[in-house]
């Protein structure tokens, strides 16, 4: 046998290939529609509040809410965030701007301030505690009278 005729042998014994084809499936799902309180205001009422009391801690209330979720569809590891959207204080980034100036009303979840424009992690079965508590700026004399403000707390599926 030749050399030219070895060298091609040996060539196309080492050239062996194989293929398969591949198939890629699954099934396209709308995450669930998850609502707060089922779309309406949450009332938070702090009635009468003494100006000389305000501090951060007096009058705190408890944020109630509920999340309910339309889908038959649920994946445990997919996760919930919640988030906060309101218009801040210019002395407490987690405190939504009210009607009278130098007060603001901090939300808190699980007692840690809930800086307004973030988000946070949550499961549905182990909702955080959300709390509302009055703050005022430093120095800030306040007027009497009535007060209000307003936030939007969304949650999402992801």
């Amino acid at each position: 046998m030749n050399k030219f005729a070895l060298a091609l042998v040996l060539f196309a014994s080492g050239t062996a290939q194989a293929a398969d084809n591949l198939k890629f499936h699954g099934t396209l799902i709308a995450g669930p529609k998850c609502t707060i309180d089922n779309a309406q205001t949450i009332d938070v009422n702090f009635n009468n509040v003494l100006i000389e009391k305000i501090d951060g801690s007096n009058y705190s209330q408890p944020v109630p809410y509920t999340i309910t979720c339309d889908s038959t569809y649920r994946d445990e590891a997919m996760s919930m965030t919640l988030t906060l959207s309101g218009t801040p204080v210019e002395f407490n980034n987690a405190a939504v701007a009210t009607s009278v100036e130098g007060l603001g009303i901090e939300l808190r979840q699980n007692n840690t301030p809930f800086t307004i424009g973030s988000n946070i992690t949550i499961q549905e079965a182990s909702r955080p505690t959300l709390t509302a508590v009055p703050v005022k700026k430093s120095g800030a004399t306040l007027k009497e009278g009535g007060f209000e403000a307003w936030a939007t707390l969304q949650v999402d599926y992801q």
